[in-house]
């Protein structure tokens, strides 16, 4: 195998959405690599950075539950 095969990195086309509120870009940091990604436009990212704001999704969702069912009214 090639060595530029070997240091090739695998990406992926993503698209965050714009949010009232939100800031218009999201810095997105992984080891050495940095990027920022301007929401409502389509970018390709390596899938990295996908497993990453995935993960922060999945962890906003599981704080607005906890608060959700630990909310005193």
């Amino acid at each position: 195998m090639s060595e530029a095969k070997k240091n090739e990195v695998k990406k992926v086309k993503i698209k965050l959405p714009k949010i009232k509120g939100e800031a218009e870009d999201v810095f997105v940091s992984v080891n050495n690599y940095t990027c920022v990604i301007k929401r409502g436009e389509e970018v390709e990212v390596p899938v990295f950075v996908k497993e990453v704001l995935d993960h922060q999704e999945q962890m906003l969702e599981a704080i607005s539950l906890f608060e959700s069912k630990n909310v005193k009214g």
